[in-house]
């Protein structure tokens, strides 16, 4: 284990997720990749700690490039609580991810009542649980949303900021008498090509997603067992790309002629220079997609539903095109495929859209963050 002599003259703050970001994988690894860079230009002694304690390569190599100390087994899980003790009188906040995680390391870091205890929700879980449970009719899951609920709003009430995603989700905390929320988004810069590709020169689809979240699986599945089979009879046997991590067998199956499932790719950007639309089809999740961002970053066309957007303030025919229901989203890929004015136009206005989510406005939000808290 690499680890830096804390500077006594900074703050320090402990971050605490369930593995190392692999940002390249997953939306909130990518976000909280982006935010540990903005603790280290904002003159932050960062202190990392994967609850699994695994060191994974090259994201262990990255943070350590980064100047963060990153506490692993070592050389079991007892050895890297044994280094958390050893710095925990030195820590000033500890940025804790999702629920179970701040449950678990409160315990261990309550008897420094001078660390400010920072509860990132990444998403409501129990808004995502619901949404589902609705989805499916499922009332065992819906029960277990319920008990979500009572355990992430104790676990707001008792921390000294709780961090939502989205506006949305800042609202439905206020309704619950919560009080200390801040809206920490995704991080997203803008990635224009010097020449980009035309709508003509052009072809095919795009989705992405970590395939161990589950409302990816349903909307891929939705997407080319449902919505595609339409828009293939009008638009002909373009491609469709279903892109990201881990996808199980029942995403895999779904590969034919038209449609490829790659796997893991270190670089998607070919998929979105090349690809003339983007669709997102969730039909249930919670908190900010960093999919749609994502696609905002190339300014590729999107067609989402309105669960996909929550909380980006896109509108539909300016800077996405929305639909929720089966046809509806059929008929607006192929609206979208076809005219090339409304795609050029969307595509424009989509550069404007990722403007709240770059580096340089996430980072006046986090510093309005811990000077509220600090007061």
């Amino acid at each position: 284990m690499v680890f830096n002599f804390l500077d006594s003259s900074k703050k320090t703050i402990l971050v605490i997720d369930d593995d190392l970001p692999q940002h390249d994988k997953s939306s909130g690894s990518k976000r909280l990749f982006e935010i540990i860079k903005i603790f280290k230009s904002l003159n932050f002694n960062v202190v990392y700690l994967p609850n699994n304690g695994l060191k994974i390569s090259p994201y262990y190599e990255q943070l350590n490039d980064l100047g963060v100390d990153v506490l692993l087994n070592s050389p079991d899980r007892a050895g890297m609580l044994y280094n958390l003790e050893r710095i925990k009188k030195d820590i000033d906040y500890a940025w804790i991810s999702r629920p179970i995680l701040n449950i678990q390391f409160r315990k261990i870091l309550k008897s420094n009542k001078n660390i400010k205890i920072i509860f990132d929700t990444v998403d409501l879980h129990f808004v995502r649980m619901l949404r589902q449970a609705e989805k499916e009719q499922n009332e065992k899951l819906k029960k277990k949303a319920v008990k979500f609920k009572k355990i992430e709003l104790n676990l707001a009430k008792d921390a000294d900021a709780t961090l939502v995603v989205t506006e949305t989700e800042l609202k439905l905390l206020e309704e619950e008498g919560i009080t200390n929320i801040f809206v920490i988004p995704n991080v997203h810069a803008l990635s224009i090509p010097e020449s980009e590709i035309s709508f003509e020169n052009r072809k095919g689809i795009v989705f992405i997603g970590g395939y161990k979240h589950e409302p990816n699986v349903d909307a891929v599945k939705w997407l080319v067992n449902e919505i595609m089979p339409s828009a293939w009879n009008k638009l002909g046997n373009i491609p469709v790309y279903l892109l990201g991590s881990f996808p199980p067998e029942e995403v895999k199956n779904l590969a034919g002629d038209n449609v490829f499932v790659p796997g893991f790719l270190e670089d998607v950007s070919e998929y979105f220079l090349n690809s003339r639309i983007f669709v997102a089809p969730l039909r249930y999740g919670a908190g900010m997609k960093g999919k749609i961002g994502q696609s905002l970053e190339f300014g590729l066309p999107i067609v989402s539903t309105e669960i996909g957007t929550e909380g980006m303030n896109l509108t539909h025919e300016k800077n996405v095109m929305l639909a929720n229901e089966t046809k509806d989203f059929s008929d607006k890929i192929i609206q979208l495929y076809q005219d090339a004015n409304l795609w050029k136009t969307i595509k424009e206005n989509a550069y404007q859209s990722i403007f709240d989510y770059t580096p340089t406005e996430v980072s006046k939000k986090l510093t309005e963050l811990f000077k509220k808290i600090d007061a």
